[in-house]
């Protein structure tokens, strides 16, 4: 009798778990509900593919965009601004190992509203600029790319001074990225290293790197800074294309 009543437990339970799974009768609902309600700030911490933005990150494009927009609203009587990026989120999909340090490829094309010469960043910084645009997916031009074209001006705050320079090539053997400054203004270690916004390409304010430490030009005229990039450059899955949007100020 007892044997029976196991089996008889048994079908019922079947019987219900596939009503459940043929019928969106979901019984286990409540469990479900609970466990999402109690890790959902878990998740939020930890979802792998939303770009958190660092402080250093967000700091330097809210200043310089105060400080743009200002400047913008002082000409003339200009009525449109560029005042904030929208952020689309994406995903690197390939990447050529005998080229690593040149371009990539990432999930999102011209139907996401991607365009050539966006800037794109991960969680800390700069990591390039789109390149080449497809329907569903687009080519990253690193900033680390061999390409002697890939120039970058860039803004290094030191001791509360501006001083301006150029991205001048990758090296790889140092792991750094070469900026130039014309100048023997002393670059202090740590600095802080930014996009000016010159060039039309890259938005100003974005994070590049830090100095690491200062040499002197073989010329003996200019001053090369050795920067210790923000982004992650070797690995990241996920980079966030920076699309600016223009905003009427009436």
């Amino acid at each position: 009798m007892t044997r029976l009543k196991g089996i008889i437990i048994v079908i019922i339970i079947y019987f219900i778990f596939y009503l459940s799974m043929t019928s969106n009768l979901n019984i286990l609902y409540p469990y479900y509900f609970l466990k999402d309600l109690i890790m959902y700030p878990v998740h939020a911490l930890t979802k792998d593919n939303d770009i958190v933005f660092s402080g250093d990150l967000n700091n330097g494009i809210n200043n310089s965009l105060k400080e743009e927009i200002l400047e913008l609203k002082k000409l003339n009587d200009i009525k449109i601004v560029l005042s904030e990026f929208q952020n689309i989120n994406a995903t690197i999909i390939s990447r050529n190992r005998e080229y690593w340090f040149n371009n990539l490829t990432i999930d999102k094309g011209s139907i996401d509203g991607i365009r050539e010469d966006y800037a794109v960043i991960d969680s800390n910084g700069l990591i390039g600029r789109i390149e080449k645009v497809r329907n569903h997916s687009s080519d990253v031009k690193l900033i680390t790319s061999s390409d002697t074209r890939n120039k970058i001006s860039v803004l290094i705050k030191s001791d509360n001074k501006d001083i301006y320079g150029i991205t001048n090539g990758y090296d790889i053997l140092d792991n750094h990225l070469n900026v130039t400054i014309f100048s023997h203004d002393e670059i202090k270690n740590g600095s802080m290293v930014y996009t000016t916004g010159m060039g039309g390409v890259f938005p100003s304010g974005i994070l590049i790197g830090k100095v690491d430490y200062t040499k002197k030009d073989n010329d003996d005229v200019s001053l090369i800074l050795k920067v210790s990039l923000a982004g992650n450059i070797k690995g990241d899955k996920y980079v966030s294309v920076l699309k600016r949007e223009e905003i009427s100020d009436n």
